[in-house]
């Protein structure tokens, strides 16, 4: 599939599905909620995540169909991400295992000191893109954030 066709339908479905919401006003909520919550909850916030990306690569495939490859799913994850605007993906690759990518101007990170890892809704969508994708059970880790000083987030993320 062409990469071209791949952006446009991945933004047609950002834009039917999605809402505008200021960055400010997003990273305030979500900077609170971390301060709030704790990191006790951090496994939640990647559930959630796997449940929306799940969700998302859905409806990605009933717009492109069944028939994606590697390539093809690289592109819908990097798409969603940037035409959503939660963050930059300046670094990302996949195998049929593995997924190992570099954000930039997360909307989980920017603006938020930790020191520990925030981007965990992130990584979890990523996570639950790649089970409906690819199938299977996938797990992400965050190992550097913007939040924590870090020019970029890195994430691996690996099929169980």
């Amino acid at each position: 599939m062409q990469k071209e066709e791949i952006r446009a339908k991945t933004n047609q479905y950002v834009e039917e599905e999605g809402f505008i919401l200021p960055k400010n006003v997003f990273r305030d909520f979500f900077s609170q909620l971390i301060k709030l919550a704790g990191f006790g909850l951090g496994g939640m916030f990647v559930l959630s995540g796997k449940k929306a990306g799940k969700k998302a690569a859905s409806h990605i495939k009933e717009i492109l169909g069944d028939n994606l490859s590697l390539e093809d799913v690289k592109e819908c994850i990097i798409s969603y991400f940037e035409e959503s605007k939660q963050c930059k993906m300046v670094v990302f690759n996949i195998s049929e295992n593995s997924v190992n990518f570099k954000a930039q101007h997360s909307v989980f990170a920017e603006g938020i000191e930790s020191k520990k890892p925030t981007c965990l809704p992130l990584g979890g969508t990523i996570a639950g893109m790649l089970e409906e994708f690819l199938g299977g059970s996938w797990e992400p880790k965050e190992t550097q954030c913007i939040a924590q000083g870090f020019s970029e987030c890195i994430f691996e993320v690996k099929r169980k």
